[in-house]
C-alpha cells in the first residue's frame, strides 16, 4: 500500500510521560517523511491523550501541517512537558487544599490548563483528522470515547457535538483507577440517542456515570479504528499502533491492605488485554500490509546509530508517571520512539 495515498489512523497506548514522549518520536517521524498530512483519525488513551492534547494546545487548538510541527510546535511541546511538572504541581495543590483529594481528576484538568496551556472545548477543536479520547465507563464497563461530533458509549448512548473542557477529558483519560480516581459525567441534563450521529431513537440515562482511565479498557486504543469482527474502521485505510505500555515484571506481594496489590492485579489484567490485542493486529493486519505494530523496547540491530537494546529497555521500563522528564529522559524516550517508527514502517522507495 501507497501510504503517501493511504488515510492514516494511529492507535496510541497509555503510559504515563513516557507514552506521550514515546508517541511524539512517532510523529516526528511521520512529520519528517511527509506522512504527517496523512493522518485521516487518531485514538488516544491516557498518556497518549497529554500528548495530542499538548499538541493541540501548542498550536491554537488546529492540527498544525508538518513544516509548523517540526519548527515550531514540536520545541513548543518539549519545553512545556520538561519545564512543567503537572504531578508535582497537582501533589503540592493536594497539601494545600484537601478538597481535591476528592476530586483529584478535576485538579488534574486545572493543572493542565494552567501548565500546560490546555484550554478550550470539544468544539474548539477542528473537525479533521478525528481525535477520539478514551475512558472506561465503570457503570457499564464499556469503552466510552469522546470526540468532537459525539461522546458516549455503545452500551449507555451518545450525546452530538458535546462541548465539554478538553482539559477534562484529558484528565478523564488519565485518571488511573486508586491513583486519580473517576471523573464524574453528569448525564441528565443532556440528550442521549442510541447512535453516534443523532438519527435514532432517544434513550434513558443514569444520573451520572465514572469515567476511569481508558486503559483499564483498553490501553491500545484500538476499538474506535478496529476491531476483529469490522477491522479497519472505514475512516482510514492504514493503522499504527504505537505501543507504549509498561512491562509487567517480578513484583512481591505487599500487606494485607495495599493499594499497591490492587494496582498490580489491575496491571496484570490490562498486560493481558495488550498482549491479545497486540497478536489480533499483528495476525490479522500487519501481516495483511494494512498496518503496522511498534512496541517500545525493541529496536533494529541491522540500522545504523539505532539505540542499543539495554537504552530500548530503559526506556520501555521508565516509571509510568506524569512526572517531568530530563532532559536527557526525555531525549531518549522520544528518539526511542522515532527510531521505533523509522525502523519498521515500511516505505515504498
Amino acid at each position: 500500500m501507497d501510504l503517501n495515498k493511504a488515510r492514516i489512523g494511529l492507535a496510541l497506548s497509555g503510559g504515563g510521560i513516557r507514552a506521550a514522549i514515546f508517541h511524539l518520536g512517532v510523529l516526528q517521524y511521520l512529520a519528517e517523511v511527509k506522512l504527517f498530512r496523512q493522518i485521516a483519525s487518531m485514538s488516544s488513551v491516557s498518556g497518549a491523550s497529554l500528548a495530542i492534547g499538548i499538541i493541540f494546545a501548542a498550536s491554537g487548538n488546529k492540527w498544525p501541517d508538518e513544516e509548523e510541527f517540526l519548527l515550531q510546535v514540536q520545541p513548543r511541546v518539549r519545553k512545556l512537558i520538561i519545564e512543567n511538572n503537572i504531578q508535582i504541581t497537582a501533589l503540592r495543590r493536594l497539601i494545600f487544599s484537601p478538597h481535591y483529594w476528592r476530586h483529584r481528576v478535576d485538579l488534574l484538568a486545572r493543572v493542565l490548563e494552567e501548565k500546560w496551556c490546555i484550554n478550550g472545548n470539544l468544539q474548539d477543536l477542528p473537525p479533521y483528522p478525528f481525535w477520539e479520547i478514551n475512558c472506561t465507563t465503570f457503570e457499564t464497563g464499556g469503552n466510552f470515547r469522546f470526540r468532537r461530533d459525539y461522546m458516549g458509549d455503545k452500551t449507555v448512548g451518545y450525546v452530538q457535538n458535546p462541548t465539554l473542557p478538553i482539559s477534562h477529558m484529558i484528565a478523564a483519560s488519565s485518571a488511573f483507577p486508586v491513583l486519580i480516581g473517576p471523573y464524574i459525567l453528569k448525564a441528565k441534563d443532556l440528550d442521549w440517542t442510541k447512535d453516534k450521529h443523532g438519527k435514532k431513537s432517544k434513550v434513558s440515562v443514569d444520573s451520572h456515570y465514572s469515567l476511569w482511565d481508558g486503559g483499564v479498557y483498553d490501553n491500545l486504543g484500538l476499538d474506535p479504528l478496529y476491531t476483529t469482527m469490522r477491522g479497519l474502521d472505514k475512516e482510514i485505510d492504514y493503522l499504527i499502533v504505537s505501543n507504549a505500555s509498561a512491562p509487567i515484571g517480578h513484583q512481591f506481594r505487599k500487606g494485607h491492605m495495599s493499594f499497591a496489590n490492587l494496582r498490580r492485579l489491575l496491571d496484570i489484567s490490562m498486560n493481558q488485554v495488550n498482549e491479545l490485542r497486540s497478536h489480533q493486529v499483528i495476525h490479522s493486519i500487519a501481516a495483511k500490509g494494512r498496518g503496522q505494530h511498534l512496541k517500545i523496547g525493541y529496536t533494529s540491530f541491522k540500522a545504523q546509530n539505532s539505540l542499543s537494546q539495554a537504552d530500548a529497555l530503559r526506556v520501555r521500563n521508565y516509571p509510568t508517571t506524569l512526572n517531568s522528564p530530563t532532559p536527557a529522559n526525555f531525549e531518549l524516550i522520544f528518539r526511542h520512539g522515532y527510531e521505533n517508527c523509522a525502523n519498521h514502517l515500511h516505505l515504498p522507495v
